[in-house]
């Protein structure tokens, strides 16, 4: 093996954020022997916790938890744990079963980290400082940090890229500037994300620019397991590192850890490169970020990357569930007079039955009942978000420019748009309802695309309306009449919010089901 560079696998310590720990006993041992197989330097078996926990996740609160699932045959790998903001106090001498603790803190933790390694040295261990979000550092913070590590001279102090921000010339100049004032003696270490698609460049890059002399470990997981969109995959850095610095990394036990166990994870919850994440790397923001607007399900990229654009220097290293969501607000409100279009609306519903048809699973079962009861009746047909290949509707109503742009043919068929979408659709659109007008039921927002047309409809004077396809909630899922609907904004819903707004604001509005529903 290669002396001064040190590959460390973290899959069953980073793989937490993706299944919560829970691997399954025979998982974790299983791994462990296929990582000892591959000749992998340093495994991170998890996380150190100070809590109770179950014996099938990877989260240990003593070294003899670990020793229970190590192999007979250690060949020539060595053990490691991470603590994160945990008492270490108890934590036994160190035997050689675990030889490394990694301590991962934020910034505003430092005291703690400063506690920790000292307690942790005096106890034996081999400790590596990892300080998160290297990116939101100063210079000058960053080199107060490393003096403070070179007093306690620990084993190693890692540039870790949390946010997957880092760039080809960002990385250099942090790690010339650890090289220049680390302690010689202390390793450098490199923790890499993949949300510019950068990491094994990025790996790469690192082996080509450390100066000689400098020990180095790069971690990585198997095929980048790690918290969406996961970390740099140790099988491919295991195969650079053999076919150019003569490493003697065994990938036929990493692939066989991958095909029985890592992949099957993969496909439940899936992780690796995405434009949200990437967005996020780009303007260095917590990941959490991203993920909570794409939860709306009803942002195009391009919307997601504006929004992210208007978080300020002080919102980006913490997430902030309330920040983000008055920037999502501010960016969709948008102020509209849409007196005209209501007039409109009312003589076109003015005498005559009125029948909204919602992308509900209950569509597909009474399919001839919903068209007997419109040709019987001579009823305006207003379709929500899509146009029904059984019936053509009047008019199609959309709050939500992803659903309108899938809509194929709305050739006879007027829209119907809220206004934050107006840019999308375009100036000539037939009808568009103010959005900020739509989403407030009595202060309760919501942006259900059903209710808001109820709103809108109530607006424009209607008094009652049939319903097909308002099915509402089966075992707390929303089902739909298509798979293309599964991510649909309404699922975010609940069956008592839906109520209370039908109950309250929407009153007036005298709803009849044509299907059945969980809001009858």
């Amino acid at each position: 093996m290669i002396p001064d560079i040190k590959l460390l696998d973290c899959t069953l310590r980073d793989g937490c954020h993706i299944n919560g720990g829970n691997f399954g006993k025979h998982v974790i041992v299983e791994t462990i022997e296929d990582l000892v197989k591959a000749n992998i330097d340093i495994i991170e078996v998890g996380f150190f916790v100070n809590e109770i926990h179950d014996e099938n996740t990877s989260y240990y609160s003593s070294i003899e938890e670990v020793r229970k699932i190590l192999p007979k045959n250690k060949g020539n790998s060595h053990f490691c744990l991470m603590a994160d903001f945990v008492d270490v106090s108890d934590v036994e001498p160190c035997d050689g079963t675990v030889e490394f603790f990694r301590l991962s803190f934020k910034r505003h933790r430092w005291d703690w980290a400063l506690d920790a390694a000292g307690k942790l040295i005096a106890k034996g261990y081999k400790v590596y400082f990892n300080p998160v979000n290297c990116n939101v550092y100063t210079d000058e913070e960053y080199l107060q940090r490393i003096r403070q590590v070179n007093e306690l001279k620990p084993y190693g102090f890692s540039i870790v890229d949390t946010f997957g921000v880092l760039r080809k010339q960002d990385l250099s100049r942090i790690y010339y500037l650890v090289e220049r004032n680390l302690d010689k003696d202390i390793v450098i270490g490199l923790h890499l994300h993949e949300n510019l698609g950068l990491a094994y460049s990025l790996a790469q890059h690192f082996l080509e620019i450390r100066l000689p002399k400098r020990k180095i470990s790069i971690d990585g997981s198997l095929l980048g397991m790690g918290r969406a969109p996961g970390n740099l995959c140790s099988d491919q850095i295991m195969d650079h590192l053999n076919n150019n610095y003569d490493a003697e990394y065994n990938l036929e036990p990493a692939f066989d850890a991958i095909d029985n166990h890592i992949a099957p994870i993969k496909r439940e919850h899936p992780w690796g490169y995405a434009i949200a994440y990437a967005l996020s790397g780009k303007y260095g923001l917590h990941r959490t970020y991203a993920e909570y607007l794409l939860g709306k399900n009803r942002l195009k990229t391009k919307d997601i990357q504006r929004i992210l654009s208007l978080v300020d220097q002080d919102h980006i290293e913490m997430f902030d569930e309330g920040y983000i969501e008055e920037l999502y607000r501010r960016y969709m409100y948008s102020s509209y007079d849409d007196s005209e279009m209501l007039r409109n609306l009312n003589k076109t519903m003015e005498g005559r039955t009125v029948v909204v048809i919602c992308p509900g699973a209950t569509i597909s079962e009474f399919q001839k009942d919903i068209e007997d009861f419109v040709t019987t009746n001579d009823a305006v047909v207003i379709s929500v978000n899509f146009v029904p290949e059984f019936i053509r509707p009047d008019i199609v109503f959309c709050a939500n420019a992803k659903r309108i742009s899938n809509i194929r043919d709305l050739s006879g068929i007027q829209r119907l748009i809220t206004s934050n979408i107006l840019n999308e659709v375009g100036e000539n659109c037939e009808g568009v309802v103010s959005y900020n007008d739509s989403v407030y039921f009595n202060e309760v927002f919501c942006e259900d695309s059903t209710l808001m047309l109820l709103k809108t409809m109530e607006r424009a004077g209607c008094s009652q309306v049939y319903m097909a396809g308002f099915d509402g909630f089966q075992d707390k899922i929303k089902l739909y009449y298509s798979d293309d609907y599964s991510h649909e904004e309404g699922k975010n819903v609940s069956l008592t919010k839906v109520k209370h707004i039908l109950d309250t604001t929407l009153s007036e509005l005298t709803i009849h089901f044509l299907t059945p529903s969980s809001y009858e």
